[in-house]
């Protein structure tokens, strides 16, 4: 196969991925979790970067929704955060911590 043939191939192969992933739009916005300690807020913003921000620190991430129900946060170091986002709800499950639930503003 030449490249000519195959391009028409990858370009509508690129084009039904880009129709599958979910809506980035309706995940943007910033939700609250508040634990004993401290509010956590999560800002994930419309350009797939996102900040988790406490009284006393804040962390930028890149953020994915890799399918309808999952959202990832990339950390700097190369780890994916996994969770889930439903309605105006986002759970996030951390080792050591437990279950974050952060409600939308």
């Amino acid at each position: 196969m030449t490249l000519r043939t195959a391009l028409p191939w990858l370009l509508l192969l690129l084009l039904t991925l880009a129709a599958c992933a979910p809506d980035r739009g309706e995940a943007v916005g910033s939700y609250v979790a508040d634990t004993e300690d401290t509010e956590i807020v999560l800002t994930l913003n419309d350009n797939g970067r996102g900040t988790w921000s406490t009284d006393t620190d804040e962390i930028p991430f890149k953020w994915s929704l890799p399918k309808a129900g999952q959202l990832w946060l990339h950390t700097r170091e190369g780890g994916v955060i996994q969770g889930r986002i439903e309605d105006r709800r986002v759970t996030i499950t951390l080792p050591g911590v437990g279950e974050l639930v952060f409600e939308r503003r």
